[in-house]
């Protein structure tokens, strides 16, 4: 009974984009600044492969901070992250709820290594789900480097190169 009147009401639902902002999802004031001549809704919507290379020669003039560059120190490792785990195809403004289960859990791993997190449980369900098989190699070294930093991963998974990576082994079935 709520799935048909779910499916009734979608009739009646639909995506409009805000007329203020123009779908950004951004305010006017954050449009205002400009980086390389790209505001950042416009670097929001670069693939993160892109934006990494765009920020890594990125040279910013002498009127700036630490604290100015230490934001930019934070975006370009961030950005590396989201590459090294095979990500960086997508694009910042893409909607969390648009990604599948395996992209999920690669940018929660990405946020992990970002915090430099230690003593941490780490529980992952098939994150090579949708993983191209060329970037394998980079999940599982991220996988380590968290567990070299002294965290514990569980790891549910069914890819034999994953697999054959763990330090431990459990076969249930």
């Amino acid at each position: 009974y709520k799935m048909h009147v779910r499916v009734l009401l979608s009739r009646y639902r639909a995506y409009t984009p805000c007329t203020t902002c123009h779908g950004t999802r951004l305010k006017a004031e954050s449009l205002l600044w400009r980086v390389e001549d790209l505001t950042v809704h416009e670097m929001m919507l670069m693939p993160a492969d892109r934006l990494r290379d765009l920020f890594a020669t990125l040279v910013l003039p002498a009127p700036f901070d630490e604290a100015t560059s230490m934001l930019a120190g934070e975006i370009r490792s961030r950005l590396a992250f989201l590459c090294q785990v095979g990500l960086g195809y997508l694009t910042l403004d893409r909607q969390s709820r648009t990604l599948s289960g395996g992209e999920v859990q690669r940018i929660n791993l990405t946020t992990a290594l970002g915090t430099s997190l230690v003593n941490t449980l780490f529980v992952l369900d098939e994150p090579s789900i949708g993983l191209h098989p060329r970037d394998m190699g980079r999940v599982i070294d991220v996988m380590k480097r968290l567990r070299d930093a002294g965290n514990t991963l569980v790891v549910v998974e069914h890819d034999p190169q994953i697999m054959l990576e763990a330090d431990k082994l459990l076969d249930m079935g």
